[in-house]
């Protein structure tokens, strides 16, 4: 796993950031679709717990910080192209910021 981390480093420039798809780890829901640069992917790879890169504000946050909403990492998944990622995690508490299970909870 460290060595595909290391490529997935190389590939991610400087500023640029790849989706992730954070996943229920026990009942496969998807809960957020976030996003992820590299100092936020090493942070989640070593701390087991998920950062993602805020767009509008320009810097990594740790999920749970200041909610108490945590994940924790049981998995990382890669695709075929390294471009993109799946957390499968463990909840703690709600994962939306609308206090919410999942972000997605609307269906057409």
């Amino acid at each position: 796993m460290k060595k595909i981390i290391i490529k997935i480093i190389k590939l991610i420039k400087l500023n640029n950031i790849i989706p992730v798809i954070v996943q229920n780890y026990f009942n496969k829901n998807i809960l957020i679709l976030a996003w992820v640069n590299k100092y936020c992917l090493l942070e989640s790879f070593f701390f087991k717990k998920t950062c993602f890169w805020s767009r509008s504000k320009n810097f990594c946050w740790r999920k749970g910080q200041t909610s108490n909403n945590i994940q924790i990492i049981k998995k990382i998944i890669f695709d075929c192209d390294l471009d993109s990622i799946i957390f499968k995690i463990i909840q703690k508490n709600n994962s939306c910021y609308f206090n919410t299970k999942s972000c997605f909870n609307y269906i057409l």
